[in-house]
């Protein structure tokens, strides 16, 4: 049992689902599901992992990583898109929402398959930059509020990706560190989420 690890994954878990509920339960459907690819996965990923690291043994861990390959696959498609219609201000396109969503299941689908964690690592090494992008060029276009809350979104999660590197000494563990960094992270995105256009 490793009890910090434990709770760090309840809090990432807790803070994911407050902002399910305060930020993307209220936006239209197209764009909450979008929404939810990434930050729901993350969420249920992070709470079976805090089942996990409370000793319970194999299915958590199972489920947790299947939820984290979803999140690195569907949310990382998703969150690309769903960011662009944010900058651009503009309602979700459904028919290009769907076609956003299959190309993760196809990548997801590929992951799990073959267990090719190169591929879901290079999703992610071009999702995130983008979305950083999109939130530079939101400040750019005057809207301070939505680039700024991206921006800060990508610095957290890129931060709790590579806080080996540049916290090796950090009080906190490693794991713990990128737990709540991740957390931040969410948050960032929900505060990002309240300006979608319906």
């Amino acid at each position: 049992m490793e009890l910090s690890h434990a709770i760090s994954d309840f809090v990432l878990a807790l803070v994911g689902f407050f902002v399910f509920f305060r930020y993307l339960f209220k936006l239209d459907l197209v764009a909450c599901l979008l929404w939810e690819a990434f930050v729901l996965s993350v969420t249920v990923a992070a709470l079976f992992g805090a089942f996990r690291f409370l000793g319970f043994s194999p299915y958590p861990l199972i489920i947790s990583e299947f939820f984290q390959h979803l999140a690195g696959t569907v949310g990382g498609f998703s969150l690309v898109f769903v960011t662009l219609f944010l900058v651009l201000k503009k309602p979700v396109p459904v028919n290009f929402a769907y076609i956003a969503v299959a190309l993760g299941f196809v990548a997801f689908a590929v992951v799990r398959l073959t267990d090719n964690l190169h591929l879901l690592n290079a999703i992610l090494t071009v999702c995130v930059p983008a979305v950083l992008i999109l939130g530079i060029w939101a400040l750019i276009k005057g809207e301070r509020s939505v680039g700024a809350w991206l921006i800060l979104a990508v610095i957290a999660l890129v931060m709790g990706t590579y806080n080996k590197s540049f916290m090796a000494n950090s009080i906190i563990d490693n794991i713990d560190t990128y737990h709540y960094l991740l957390a931040i992270s969410l948050f960032c995105f929900g505060k990002a989420a309240r300006h979608q256009i319906h």
